[in-house]
């Protein structure tokens, strides 16, 4: 007979803005045993065919990218561990609920106050689709009605505790702890390509140029200007739902 092979594993986690996540993703990237996929739903939402905005222009080599490729790009990783990290907003419509309930479902965010305060300069005309919320809770739903009970990640408490938290995560998705995943010689999750750079250069300037998980900072409140109160209310309300489901099934003790 020929010998047994251990079935390979895909976990996902799907976050909101700003959250830390793809600091999070990094930790799994630094794992020998792991390929990270890093958002492989955003040219589906920003360039494929069936887009959801038009924000970035054409970009004509990507109209044909879809969920059926942004899935393919996760299935065609090598590895006994696919980790996908993904924008919610970016992933959620184009995920089939038979996809979702192959993989294991996890969740990063942080409070809607600190993610306002990160997105604005980056993406001062945000749409409430991009602040992220909606389609995280819708998310959170699609996987409890499957059967599962994922984990969620609080990004700040990751960000004060990360040893802790990755090893508790690791834990209740069926992994081996492995201490390499808190410090890297490179903060970039990939080379990337001479259309991404100037973009991801922007967004990922911290960890980029970092070689570990950062403490959170301490910033003054920000106001939230009254065009965004009521996006700003609905996005508490999931947050603190998450939050909830994260206090009575901690992940960390």
């Amino acid at each position: 007979m020929p010998p047994s092979v251990a079935p390979r594993r895909t976990i996902a986690v799907w976050a909101a803005p700003r959250s830390v996540s793809t600091a999070f993703e990094r930790t799994f990237a630094n794992r020998a045993d792991t390929t990270a996929v890093h958002e492989p739903f955003t040219d589906c939402y920003y360039f494929g065919r069936d887009r959801r905005s038009d924000r970035y222009g054409e970009q004509a080599h990507k109209v044909d990218r879809d969920g059926r490729w942004a899935t393919a790009q996760i299935d065609g990783s090598q590895g006994p561990v696919v980790f996908v990290k993904d924008l919610a907003f970016q992933a959620e419509p184009y995920l089939s609920d038979d996809y979702l309930a192959g993989i294991t479902n996890t969740f990063i965010l942080r409070h809607p106050a600190t993610v306002l305060a990160s997105l604005r300069p980056l993406k001062p005309d945000f749409t409430e689709d991009e602040f992220g919320f909606l389609a995280l809770g819708r998310l959170w739903r699609r996987v409890h009605a499957l059967g599962q009970s994922p984990v969620v990640v609080e990004g700040d408490t990751f960000r004060s505790r990360p040893a802790a938290v990755l090893a508790a995560y690791c834990d209740r998705v069926g992994l081996a702890f492995d201490p390499r995943m808190l410090h890297w010689d490179d903060g970039r999750i990939r080379p990337w390509s001479p259309d991404e750079q100037e973009s991801q250069a922007k967004w990922h300037a911290t960890l980029e140029s970092s070689t570990r998980i950062l403490p959170p900072a301490t910033r003054p409140p920000v106001p939230v200007p009254a065009g965004l109160r009521p996006a700003y209310d609905r996005a508490v309300r999931i947050y603190e739902e998450l939050c909830d489901a994260r206090v009575r099934r901690p992940i960390v003790a």
